[in-house]
């Protein structure tokens, strides 16, 4: 009696034993409920909306990137997963997603948000007015709009890469070579520009580009693009990151990029900091007429090349080659504003500090005015440091 106990009881610990060895073998196959795990530390989301869909249509489109980190502790997109929820409103999106997870859906662990190019283009207010009313949602959350995709094709084509999404964009963030930490904006950054209807400005663009991974199962990630245009209230145009550091240059102070001059041997001149002073003149006979505008901008640079000497005439030839390059990108710049019809640069928000009396005599005539504007553009480089 007391050896069948026994041999009933090895009997059943071996079983357990070969089961509980089986399913850890198995474990990536068995199927378990990932977002009741992951749904409440959500760092990215997508966001697409269709005011003008048809009624049977789902209007609202929001995507949320969930994972846990790999068996190494490395972030990958390899254990992410991407849920997807359309309804008519956001908020009825988000409830619905809120459904499949007893816990707590939370927008305050959010860091990104990526904004369709519809969306953006036709209903970037209807975003702004209904995301930032959202409950615990962060002002502070860095907003993206995507290039040619709604949000979610993006996120699906960037998740076919192993580099982690939400470490590509904390890179691009921060990335001082490409200049895109300065161009970055929030929530409360775009609530300022789609409210508030004769203001212009720009949004940070992300676009999808072939991966440089060995693989036909992972063909895509994503990159920096360039400043998206906002308009009232709307997306309307690009400026391609060619672009961005002339914008940079003529709206504020830039550190740590590089002018690439061909002219000078294919030498790249590090700029080490930029000072930037707009100025007006007024039609002698009509004070309140304004004739040019004058950007003034000083360069600090400097290279280390072993080719180049250290005689002051080479010196002076390559700030000038310098000046050169700067100025055609900033003319290329100002005849894209001029194209859209779009101050992105701010020249009537300087205007009317510099003069307020005289801004208050053009302000309803300003769209059509600094379309027709003289440009003066001087530019002074400065070589500080270079090869010894």
């Amino acid at each position: 009696m007391k050896l069948n106990l026994k041999l009933k009881i090895i009997k059943f610990i071996l079983i357990f034993v070969f089961l509980s060895a089986l399913a850890y073998a198995n474990r990536a196959a068995m199927p378990y409920p990932v977002e009741l795990k992951t749904l409440d530390f959500i760092v990215s989301n997508g966001v697409d909306i269709d005011l003008n869909a048809a009624d049977n249509q789902k209007k609202c489109s929001i995507s949320y990137i969930t994972g846990e980190q790999d068996d190494d502790g490395a972030n990958t997109n390899k254990g992410k997963k991407l849920f997807n929820i359309k309804s008519d409103t956001l908020f009825r999106s988000i409830e619905k997603l809120q459904s499949i997870t007893n816990k707590s859906l939370s927008s305050s662990h959010l860091q990104y948000v990526l904004i369709g190019e519809e969306t953006a283009r036709e209903n970037l207010e209807y975003f702004t007015k209904n995301y930032s009313n959202l409950s615990k949602i962060r002002l502070d959350v860095n907003i993206f709009a995507v290039k040619d995709l709604t949000s979610e094709e993006f996120l699906r084509k960037a998740l076919t890469s192993d580099i982690d999404i939400n470490d590509r964009l904390d890179g691009i963030v921060n990335d001082r070579e490409q200049l895109s930490y300065l161009t970055k904006k929030n929530l409360k950054d775009l609530l300022q520009l789609t409210y508030n209807k004769t203001q212009t400005g720009v949004i940070p663009v992300l676009h999808i580009i072939e991966s440089p991974e060995e693989s036909k199962d992972k063909s895509y990630t994503f990159g920096y693009y360039g400043l998206g245009i906002i308009k009232n209230g709307k997306l309307i145009d690009y400026l391609p990151v060619e672009l961005v550091r002339p914008y940079l240059i003529a709206t504020k102070s830039v550190k740590n990029t590089a002018i690439d001059s061909t002219e000078a041997e294919a030498l790249l001149f590090q700029i080490e900091n930029t000072a930037n002073k707009i100025s007006f003149e007024f039609d002698n006979n009509n004070l309140s007429s304004l004739s040019k505008v004058i950007f003034q901008v000083n360069i600090d640079s400097s290279y280390a090349e072993a080719s180049v000497t250290q005689n002051k005439n080479d010196l002076e030839k390559l700030n000038a080659l310098q000046s050169d390059v700067i100025k055609g990108e900033i003319e290329q710049l100002i005849l894209v504003s001029k194209k859209l019809g779009t101050d992105f640069l701010g020249i009537g928000e300087i205007l009317s500090v510099q003069h307020p009396y005289k801004w208050h005599t053009i302000e309803k005539d300003w769209a059509n005015i600094f379309q027709n504007l003289d440009y003066e553009i001087n530019i002074s480089v400065k070589t500080q440091r270079y090869y010894n």
